[in-house]
């Protein structure tokens, strides 16, 4: 395929990453309103409620989790280049490139494996919290391995588009 094909195809990743991070990025407004909630009951009430600790930590956390893919596609992850500054742009392309073939994808590679295992299992049990309300445990397991595929579609994309910036130097 020719660069133009490679670089329609990454755009369709890119597309995934960025609607896929705009609409989990609206968790924030439940994870907003059980913030104010509690905090009003708790407050104004003095009547703090047991569940919304552990909902707000699972709307966190998947909010988190879930836009991971549209950070990588905006650049927005914390990246630590005081030895990689000092290189060609050629060179500095070069180490992420081989990076995201010894870190990134096989980290991810075994979180979607185990990811899976997790879920699968969560939702074999309908698995629950042991806390006073039980809320069910599965919904957000399966964050877990969908974080890794929209990581990986994202990760494909940024090969792609640094294999292409790699020859053009």
């Amino acid at each position: 395929m020719d660069k133009n094909k490679w670089l329609a195809f990454a755009k369709k990743f890119d597309m995934i990453s960025d609607w896929s991070g705009k609409v989990f990025s609206f968790l924030v407004i439940p994870l907003t309103a059980l913030i104010v909630f509690e905090v009003i009951t708790r407050r104004i009430f003095n009547a703090p409620t047991i569940w919304t600790f552990e909902l707000s930590n699972f709307l966190f956390g998947a909010h988190f989790m879930l836009v991971a893919a549209y950070g990588l596609l905006h650049k927005s992850h914390v990246s630590i280049d005081l030895i990689t500054a000092r290189f060609s742009p050629k060179v500095q392309e070069i180490i992420h490139l081989v990076c995201y073939f010894t870190l990134f994808f096989p980290f991810l590679i075994v979180i979607l494996i185990y990811g899976i295992e997790v879920a699968v299992r969560s939702w074999a049990m309908w698995e629950e919290s042991w806390s006073v309300w039980h809320p069910p445990l599965y919904p957000i397991k399966t964050v877990i391995p969908l974080t890794a595929v929209l990581l990986l579609i994202q990760g494909v994309s940024e090969v792609i588009k640094k294999i292409i910036v790699i020859r053009e130097i």
